[in-house]
């Protein structure tokens, strides 16, 4: 599970959120945890990191909002849960982490077995979700990109790279507060 903490930048005088990405699969099992904008857009790393080990950490992200997008799969049950975090406060204090559920599915299926076999279609499948009576459930549309992208980090056995935040020069340089 990657830490979430409030942080102070000295130089802007301002708090952010520092966050990382993670996660990363093996043949039964699989758990993903990435980051994306507010409007679902790709958000920037601030720093990728490299490890000796797989299924660890990829990036570290610095935001003043960021919306978590997390799944968990065994076998070909998939969990996914979507949720929007944001600093809210007076100026001149510690603001406080404020959190929005935005969508919880559980016990979605996919019958492909992407970390394996159907390793082909990695990036354009997603797990069906149903609610509790039986009707179909899916993200609303801006998170449909996001989705896709966790669903195939959670599949890549043996992960070392990021799948939801993108290299500094493949975002918008102004999300992560540097001059254009």
């Amino acid at each position: 599970m990657p830490a979430s903490e409030i942080v102070h930048q000295d130089r802007a005088n301002q708090w952010k959120l520092r966050t990382e990405e993670s996660g990363g699969a093996g043949s039964l099992l699989g758990h993903y945890v990435g980051f994306v904008a507010a409007d679902g857009s790709a958000l920037a790393w601030l720093n990728r990191v490299h490890s000796l080990l797989p299924n660890g950490t990829h990036a570290v992200v610095v935001e003043s909002e960021l919306v978590r997008v997390e799944m968990f799969r065994y076998e070909h049950t998939y969990d996914l849960l979507i949720t929007r975090h944001w600093l809210e406060g007076r100026a001149g204090r510690r603001p406080e982490l404020r959190s929005e559920l935005l969508y919880l599915g559980r016990c979605g299926t996919l019958a492909t077995e992407l970390w394996g076999r159907d390793a082909a279609f990695r990036g354009g499948a997603q797990p069906v979700f149903f609610t509790r009576s039986g009707e179909q459930s899916s993200p609303e549309p801006q998170w449909i990109a996001a989705t896709l992208k966790v669903t195939e980090g959670v599949c890549c056995v043996g992960c070392k790279h990021c799948h939801l935040l993108e290299a500094c020069g493949a975002v918008n340089r102004n999300a992560i507060g540097v001059p254009a």
